[in-house]
């Protein structure tokens, strides 16, 4: 079985080549950090006019989604890259749901939008 300091790190690769919107990648001790960017459209109804949004407006936001270790298990914290570096939650793994990493690369990110999107439910995301 592979230790899950190398996990982090081939978990962390594995992601960082198979999903869209990527920035960059970054490896420190026992954590990866992959930044992405995610696209989304404020709604018609909550859309102001008067402050220059228009209907076909796409913004965009960043996400880090760090990937670690801790107490021998992988997690894997959402963050929005802001001034307040919003924590949206984070998703505990065991190392044996992590041999397969397609698989639970798969899931990692399926969890990742499922909480981008839960957090900013307002929004409408273009993952």
């Amino acid at each position: 079985m592979i230790p899950t300091s190398q996990l982090v790190n081939k978990i962390g690769k594995y992601l960082y080549r198979n999903i869209d919107g990527k920035e960059q990648i970054r490896f420190t001790g026992n954590t990866c950090d992959i930044y992405l960017t995610v696209y989304y459209q404020i709604p018609v109804h909550l859309q102001d006019p008067a402050a220059g949004q228009s209907v076909n407006d796409v913004q965009t936001m960043l996400v880090n989604i760090n990937i670690t270790t801790y107490q021998n298990k992988i997690r894997v914290n959402t963050i929005t890259v802001t001034p307040e570096a919003r924590t949206l939650g984070f998703d505990l793994y065991m190392p044996e749901e992590c041999q397969v990493t397609s698989t639970i690369c798969q899931k990692i990110y399926s969890k990742v939008c499922t909480r981008i999107e839960k957090a900013f439910k307002e929004f409408d995301f273009l993952f």
